[in-house]
């Protein structure tokens, strides 16, 4: 990742309208990244300046922790300005060998740096993106290499970071290990700021000599990169068709695990209905066989009372 330099003729104007556009970039939503790229460098080109055009569309999309420590340095950019300033301070008093300074300067380096890190830590998120914590150790060992490299400050506090960085001892490391070429980014950077010719002017001369070949072949490389970016959005959005479709699959397999469960309520209820209805059904048997029963009993005491009756009649003595 390489922000580019101004190209030729008005060059403020250009200067000042890419700025524009990578300021907006990288202070995108990760996910918009690849598909604002693209529009960006069309926007670019119309300006006028085709080999920023080009060099914007090959920028590498950010790592998540590149794109925390940018939106970081967007949110609280006077804290990061401290921490910056607090290098340059430290390698004065490097240079001084004075040692009490030294280690005071140390001291409120991990202070600021902690202040800083335990704000994201403790809100969990960043511009509504959760962040892990592996995402904010990069976060500590990006701004801790701001302050200990001069050029890695000035990347860090522009926001245009494609990798976070590590200070390692013996220089600066992006997240795979490599090392970081923070000075060509940094003078990049400062060259995008430059708002007059006079500042410039003797930059681009050497520029100039080599803007059509360069041209030339900047324009294959944004070729290539349109397609790259043409592929990268249409998986961007397969794989935004795929969450949706997964969404709408959660989604019905939830309707029908409530339904489910109410069927296998509603058959429980049947299945009970059914017990209930045959221990009726028993009962009224045992009704029926009852009622039958007394049905016979009172047959018989009926023919025993009137035989009882026949019987004292046949009993009374003659008139």
């Amino acid at each position: 990742m390489s922000p580019d330099a101004p190209g030729t003729g008005d060059v403020p104007d250009l200067a000042d309208e890419l700025a524009t556009e990578l300021d907006r970039l990288y202070a995108l939503p990760l996910e918009q990244f690849v598909v604002a790229r693209t529009a960006a460098a069309r926007r670019v080109k119309a300006s006028g300046d085709a080999v920023g055009a080009a060099r914007v569309a090959r920028l590498t999309k950010p790592t998540v922790a590149a794109w925390v420590v940018n939106q970081v340095a967007r949110s609280h950019p006077d804290q990061v300005a401290a921490l910056v300033t607090l290098g340059d301070e430290l390698r004065t008093a490097t240079t001084d060998r004075d040692r009490g300074r030294i280690t005071a300067l140390d001291r409120l380096r991990r202070e600021r740096t902690d202040a800083l890190v335990g704000e994201v830590r403790s809100a969990g998120e960043v511009a509504g993106r959760a962040v892990s914590a592996g995402t904010v150790d990069r976060l500590a060992e990006t701004l801790t290499a701001a302050v200990m490299d001069p050029d890695a400050g000035a990347l860090v506090r522009s926001g245009r970071l494609g990798q976070a960085l590590q200070h390692v001892g013996f220089g600066i490391v992006d997240e795979g290990g490599e090392p970081a070429d923070v000075v060509t980014l940094r003078d990049e950077v400062a060259a995008r700021r430059s708002r007059t010719r006079g500042t410039t002017s003797t930059g681009d001369a050497g520029a100039d000599a080599d803007a059509d070949p360069v041209a030339e072949a900047e324009r294959e490389v944004a070729e290539t990169a349109a397609e790259v970016d043409r592929l990268e959005a249409a998986r961007d959005e397969a794989d935004a068709r795929v969450r949706e479709a997964g969404d709408v699959v959660g989604q019905v397999e939830d309707e029908l695990g409530t339904i489910e469960d109410e069927l296998a309520r509603l058959a429980d209820e049947r299945d009970a209905a059914r017990a209930r209805l045959a221990d009726a059904n028993d009962a009224r048997a045992r009704a029926q066989d009852a009622l039958a029963t007394l049905d016979d009993e009172l047959d018989t005491a009926t023919d025993r009372a009137a035989a009882a009756r026949k019987a004292r009649r046949a009993a009374r003595p003659p008139r």
